[in-house]
């Protein structure tokens, strides 16, 4: 009998032990994380495809008191688990930390998503850190800090090689309220950055800026491309400006060029000079006001005096005739091969008309006081003659370079002028009166 019991006895023992093993097996698949948050929070979250991304779906973590969470999850995944945390509604993004080197989001393509990976074959009780991968404490960051001349703007981003040059995909600015917006990349890059600004959707152009000058955008080639670059070591970067290579208190240059033909449908007006190679191509294109002006910008105004002339449609502007006639518009000028307008430094803006000397109502003066001038013959060898319905006025022949040869007053409405001692060749005749002014060209035989 005793034997009995002590058989009885054995097998409930080895039952108990099976029971206990049993149970110490199942409480040790739990999987618990612990999520260090570096701000305060009042609900840290998990998603993931388990949840259908949704960030209100994950389970909750415990507020452990002491600046980290705990999620636990029992039992443990049985599946290769895909996660990111979620802080106050706010799933965190860790491509930046993937893009400077990182390996706690190795699920990603470094542009679009980076997700954290737990494997069934890690251990059940891991650590990691919101919105970033190494801890608080030591994490150390980047802060570019720009200031937007127009303090409007709603939200403001960065772009370059780091996030494939999509404006949709760098990260954001945080408005400081006085006019700057700083960017915090956290880590540090560990690499040279390439980078432009973004502000409400439009990347800024700084090609422009080099071209007058300008050091901020050193990754050039002055006519295609114009970006920024930090360099490892570089420290925080502030003082910089969106769209210039100078801050919001520097002036700009605003060209202002009223067109004068309305029966024509104007593409584009643009600028070339010495400083494009006088390439009717590659000088500043104007922008369209819809009134018959349009304007060119230069953010900042140039710090050097420069040539220039318009070009409409592919057209350069000829100022000769203007100049010969005593316009002042284009003063670089031999009055025969070439007529020049110049921008001189701290000028100011300007407002000019294409392809003359005068506003477009002027023009409209001078055709109508002279519609029924006329000069002949042409050619000629002794006499000019000019007949009008008014007097003519003060008549001034000109040499092709500009010099004044003959000069007469015409009280009538007939006269007639001797040009017998003069060479022959091409000279520009001018009759001047009330403040307008017509030019016809002769030719001496």
């Amino acid at each position: 009998m005793k034997q009995f019991f002590t058989q009885q006895l054995m097998k409930r023992i080895a039952v108990l032990s099976t029971v206990l093993f049993s149970f110490v097996s199942f409480a040790q698949q739990d999987l618990v994380i612990t999520t260090e948050v570096c701000n305060t929070a009042t609900e840290v979250r998990l998603t993931g495809p388990w949840w259908g991304w949704d960030p209100n779906g994950g389970p909750v973590a415990v507020d452990n008191g002491n600046g980290t969470w705990s999620f636990t999850l029992s039992p443990a995944p049985t599946a290769d688990m895909e996660y990111l945390l979620v802080v106050d509604g706010v799933q965190e993004n860790l491509i930046p930390e993937m893009q400077n080197g990182g390996t706690c989001a190795p699920i990603t393509d470094y542009a679009t998503y980076a997700n954290r990976q737990w494997l069934t074959t890690d251990p059940l009780a891991i650590s990691n850190t919101y919105g970033q991968c190494g801890p608080c404490a030591p994490a150390t960051g980047l802060d570019i800090t720009v200031e937007i001349c127009d303090s409007a703007a709603s939200e403001v981003r960065m772009t370059g090689p780091f996030w494939s040059w999509d404006p949709t995909a760098g990260p954001f600015a945080t408005d400081n309220g006085d006019g700057t917006w700083t960017f915090t990349l956290s880590p540090e890059p560990t690499t040279n950055m390439e980078y432009l600004i973004i502000v409400d959707g439009v990347q800024e152009n700084l090609v422009a800026a080099m071209q007058n000058g300008g050091t901020c955008a050193p990754v050039t080639d002055y006519f295609n491309y114009a970006n920024r670059i930090w360099n490892v070591g570089d420290g925080d970067v502030t003082g910089i400006s969106y769209g210039r290579c100078v801050s919001c208190e520097v002036d700009d240059l605003v060209i202002t060029t009223e067109i004068c033909d309305t029966t024509i449908t104007p593409n584009q007006l643009s600028l070339t000079g010495p400083i494009w190679n006088w390439d009717p191509n590659l000088g500043p294109d104007a922008v369209d006001n819809g009134d018959g002006t349009w304007t060119f910008t230069f953010t900042p105004a140039p710090s050097d005096t420069f040539e220039y002339l318009l070009v409409l449609d592919g057209t350069m502007e000829n100022l000769i005739t203007d100049m010969v006639n005593g316009g002042d518009c284009a003063p670089n000028t031999d009055y025969s091969t070439y007529a020049n307008r110049v921008w001189i430094t701290g000028e100011g803006d300007v407002n000019n008309t294409f392809d003359q000397c005068h506003t477009c109502d002027e023009a409209s003066i001078d055709e109508n006081q002279f519609a029924t001038l006329s000069v002949f013959p042409i050619p000629a060898t002794d006499v000019i003659n000019i007949t009008d319905e008014t007097a003519i006025g003060n008549v001034v022949i000109y040499s092709v370079d500009g010099q004044k040869v003959i000069e007469t007053e015409i009280d009538n409405m007939n006269g007639s002028i001797s040009i017998e001692e003069l060479n022959q060749g091409v000279y520009y005749l001018t009759v001047y009166r009330d403040g307008a002014s017509s030019v016809h060209q002769i030719v001496k035989q």
